[in-house]
């Protein structure tokens, strides 16, 4: 059996976020992916605060992250909790 630190080299690729596509940070279902895995809609608040804090500069990208928050909060008041 490998020792852990060989298999934690293996899995580190997987485990690190990497930055995603401007075709997909500009793409409503990409955020809508990561909003579904809001439970409520103050988790789906904090969510939206730190993606608008992060790219509040790019208009695009703001766009869809609001179109987004929209159906979420519709899906959400529908009582649907979607998973990815």
């Amino acid at each position: 059996m490998a020792p852990f630190w060989t298999l934690y080299l293996d899995l580190y690729p997987l485990m690190t976020e990497t930055q995603p596509l401007e075709s997909d940070l500009i793409d409503k279902l990409y955020w809508l992916r990561k909003f579904r895995m809001a439970k409520n809609e103050k988790t789906l608040e904090l969510m939206v605060s730190k993606v608008i804090d992060d790219y509040h500069t790019r208009t695009p990208v703001v766009a869809a992250i609001y179109l987004a928050e929209c159906q979420r909060e519709r899906e959400l008041a529908q009582g649907r909790l979607l998973a990815n």
